[in-house]
């Protein structure tokens, strides 16, 4: 009798828990779903464990939907998971299923209550919980292995794009580096063989008498300026081809600026012209109709 009396007890407890999650439910049911599914590591990030999933409360109708479907284990044999988001969708199915379980072992409990062998019937409930449980366990851990290998697949991709980056990055700044070396070195040379010309020169002026390399200079001098005075009748005719050219674009904007006004005053004068004889107009047509009132 005592036996009775706790799994009665026991059973009173769970139909409560029933009631309270159905209710929650039927509230619950029209609030958006805010889970959502954890993003895979990144760069060098380490692969994170996937987050545990915790179904809504559901309705009597969902309810009824889930126990109605295959079991997990039908709907997914092990090695059928093939990618991150069906390993995500299985997990969700668990969270949905390993709901239900329970609702109906509470309901089986309920069930229960009323027979003569309480115990039995429980016993064998507790059973049934046991091996959908076990089930959902197996397809849960099977997901969640996925999904950290598909993590710690991703983050080794990452390493490796990151790694063949940096080999590329400085392969590319060893060959700047031996670039830059290569310019130096020939700007030295350049200027090594600059310093020599000059310095060649120099010593095969060495012996020339001061007055000739004046004399030299001079004649250079006086070269240019009778270059520059056979050039300069050519260079006063273009100042002055270029002084005619400027006059005339002034002189033509001059007239497109008088032709504008003389156009202004004409269609001013029409317009005014115009006014006075509408104005005329009406008062032709004004005077018949005042004048038998004046007389």
């Amino acid at each position: 009798m005592q036996a009775f009396f706790a799994d009665a007890k026991s059973v009173s407890v769970s139909l409560c828990a029933l009631v309270l999650m159905l209710a929650a439910g039927g509230v619950a049911a029209q609030a958006p779903d805010t889970r959502q599914a954890a993003a895979p590591a990144g760069g060098g990030a380490t692969a994170a464990a996937p987050a545990p999933v915790t179904a809504a409360p559901m309705t009597r109708e969902r309810f009824e939907q889930i126990e109605a479907r295959t079991p997990i284990r039908q709907r997914y044999p092990a090695g059928s998971i093939k990618s991150v988001e069906m390993a995500q969708a299985v997990l969700d199915e668990v969270a949905e299923d390993r709901q239900a379980v329970q609702l109906r072992y509470v309901l089986d409990q309920r069930a229960c209550a009323p027979k003569f062998l309480v115990n039995k019937c429980l016993e064998e409930a507790r059973d049934r919980k046991r091996l959908a449980e076990k089930d959902l366990k197996q397809a849960e851990y099977e997901a969640n292995v996925f999904q950290r290998q598909a993590n710690v697949d991703d983050r080794d991709r990452s390493l490796a794009d990151q790694r063949a980056k940096d080999q590329e990055d400085a392969a590319r700044r060893q060959a700047e580096q031996k670039q830059k070396e290569a310019d130096s070195a020939r700007k030295v040379q350049e200027s090594n063989a600059k310093n020599r010309e000059v310095q060649q020169r120099i010593d095969a002026n060495k012996d020339v008498p001061a007055d000739y390399r004046v004399r030299e200079h001079e004649a250079k001098q006086r070269q240019q300026q009778a270059e520059d005075a056979a050039r300069a009748p050519e260079r006063a005719a273009n100042a002055a081809e270029r002084q005619r050219r400027i006059q005339e674009a002034e002189q033509h904007r001059l007239e497109v600026e008088r032709n504008k006004a003389e156009k202004e005053r004409e269609r001013a004068q029409r317009q005014q012209n115009q006014q006075n004889q509408q104005n005329q107009q009406n008062q032709q047509q004004d005077s018949p109709t005042t004048a038998p009132a004046a007389r």
